[in-house]
């Protein structure tokens, strides 16, 4: 075998770390297996060796702390769309009350064909919904407020799915409750029975459409 292809087994069979500049075997065992960028379905080696790569993370992530570049990453990522309904869809798959979606994508889709519908507009209030989130000063979440996007169970003794899903504004969901539309439907046909109670849902509706405009 000639010094040339010894030369060249020798490079495939071992890699020298970036960093520390030790040579290892290339393998799993001392480097990251990493996706190709430009490949689609071909892998790497990292350029640093396990140790160099794990050392080199907590020293960035110690940084990025103190310079509060993380949290300011977070927070503008929470308010973007994708952002906002991953943070929605993890709630959802880990719901006490179950959840029929196989994925994000599935979940997602349900947003996207309702808004082909209502816009940014809330289905049962009709106010505009927004997606403030993100931390505040102290690095804590910001409460919920009322006209952000939450997730609802058309019917509660459902879990959540395709067909049982709206996303409404916090506002809508913190009052309906548990109301589903049998009860709703109910309620209504005793208010359009009652003149003191018919008079004041006109008042309630008053306000809410004065809150939308």
């Amino acid at each position: 075998m000639s010094l040339r292809v010894k030369y060249f087994n020798s490079k495939l069979e071992f890699k020298t770390c970036y960093r520390c500049k030790k040579t290892y075997p290339r393998d799993e065992e001392h480097f990251y297996k990493i996706k190709h960028r430009t490949t689609k379905g071909s892998y790497k080696y990292s350029s640093y060796c396990i140790k160099c790569d794990r050392d080199r993370k907590k020293e960035w992530r110690k940084q990025d702390s103190k310079s509060g570049r993380k949290r300011e990453r977070q927070q503008k990522y929470l308010s973007t769309e994708r952002g906002y309904f991953k943070e929605l869809w993890q709630s959802c798959k880990k719901s006490t009350h179950g959840c029929l979606f196989r994925n994000y994508e599935e979940f997602f889709e349900c947003w996207e064909d309702q808004k082909k519908i209502y816009g940014m507009k809330c289905p049962y209030l009709g106010i505009e919904m927004t997606r403030i989130k993100g931390l505040n000063e102290e690095g804590r979440r910001h409460r919920a407020t009322d006209t952000n996007i939450s997730k609802d169970r058309i019917l509660s003794n459902l879990p959540y799915g395709k067909d049982n899903l709206m996303f409404v504004s916090w506002k809508a969901n913190n009052e309906k409750g548990n109301i589903t539309p049998f009860i709703a439907r109910k309620y209504l046909e005793f208010v359009d029975k009652s003149p003191l109670l018919k008079k004041l849902t006109e008042i309630d509706d008053r306000n809410i459409e004065n809150e939308a405009q």
